[in-house]
């Protein structure tokens, strides 16, 4: 069997990634040109052939090269010149496995390997992606607001169009205006949305999201088969709305370095990057407003992260 394992990463952050590489092999190259040449020598003498091997060398600056030797004809020498392109996925590559041949990755699976590892550990874990609840439910939370407000709006119309009919010319429309029918199915929910939306806790519930689409850090969770927790600290620039959805309900392996380790009795806040997340009180009646929409009925998520857990900077999560 192969004495390798490809890595497939849905989240990478290339820049962590190439730092440590280039660190470890001196520079990285992106891309490489290797010789294929071939040289026939005399009559009777054997052919000698030179090929330059794409390789991990041939891309960190180091060379290597095959000599064969075989019975042929005598020629005329030929080259040929080959490109070879790398991707951030073939580095990763590279990389992990370099790391995981000098056992210089820490393997994170129970609560009870928590006390031996310490900040700035490379460790490796391996669960269920479960993301942030929070910004799931916020998510939830707008689209059942966009509902709502088509059906405020279909009985805003419903109303206006019996206001015109009263004012209308025609006697047939008056008459059906003032004969007393069954109120819109959806006028009770109709109102008790627009006070809602009104309210200053949607007010809040609107800048909490705008905070956490906005920021440049999201916190995402993988959960082991143990229970411990992982808070993911993954950068904007390479976690966006389809990333999360390529993860989302899958199980997948982390690696990267550990910035906290939680001890009995911590937890970690999933809306500290918003100013409502800072204050409980409102933070919980913020909350509190999403799971009570006129109509609705959505599952309260709290928001913390308590111990068994660990809190990472992620250099990857893939599969």
């Amino acid at each position: 069997m192969a004495d390798y394992e490809l890595a497939h990463p849905l989240y990478l952050d290339v820049q962590m990634m190439v730092s440590f590489l280039a660190y470890l092999e001196g520079g990285v190259h992106l891309s490489s040109e290797q010789t294929l040449q071939r040289e026939k020598l005399r009559a009777g003498k054997p052919e000698r052939d030179e090929v330059k091997l794409p390789s991990l060398g041939a891309l960190l600056g180091l060379g290597a090269s095959l000599d064969a030797e075989g019975s042929h004809p005598r020629g005329e020498s030929t080259e040929t010149k080959v490109a070879r392109h790398h991707t951030a996925a073939s580095l990763f590559n590279a990389l992990y496995g370099f790391l995981y041949q000098d056992d210089a990755i820490q393997t994170l699976e129970n609560k009870e390997q928590l006390a031996s590892v310490a900040t700035g550990a490379f460790v490796k874990l391996s669960g269920r992606y479960t993301g942030n609840p929070l910004e799931e439910m916020l998510a939830i939370f707008t689209q059942v607001m966009s509902y709502m407000g088509e059906i405020s709006h279909s009985v805003e119309e419903a109303r206006s169009q019996k206001s015109a009919n009263r004012k209308s010319g025609n006697p047939q429309n008056r008459e059906l205006a003032g004969q007393k029918g069954a109120p819109h199915p959806y006028a009770e929910m109709g109102e008790q949305f627009r006070e809602f939306e009104q309210s200053i806790e949607m007010r809040f519930v609107r800048r909490m999201k705008e905070e956490l689409e906005s920021s440049p850090i999201h916190d995402v969770v993988l959960e082991t088969a143990s229970g411990v927790k992982a808070v993911l600290t993954v950068s904007s620039d390479y976690y966006d709305a389809a990333v999360a959805e390529r993860l989302s309900s899958g199980d997948f392996v982390v690696l990267g370095k550990v910035t906290r380790v939680l001890r009995e009795g911590e937890s970690i806040n999933l809306s500290r990057r918003t100013v409502v997340g800072k204050m409980e009180d409102v933070s919980d009646s913020v909350t509190d407003t999403m799971t009570n929409i006129p109509g609705f009925n959505l599952q309260s998520t709290e928001p913390f992260v308590r111990y068994p857990a660990v809190q990472i900077l992620p250099m990857a999560i893939f599969v």
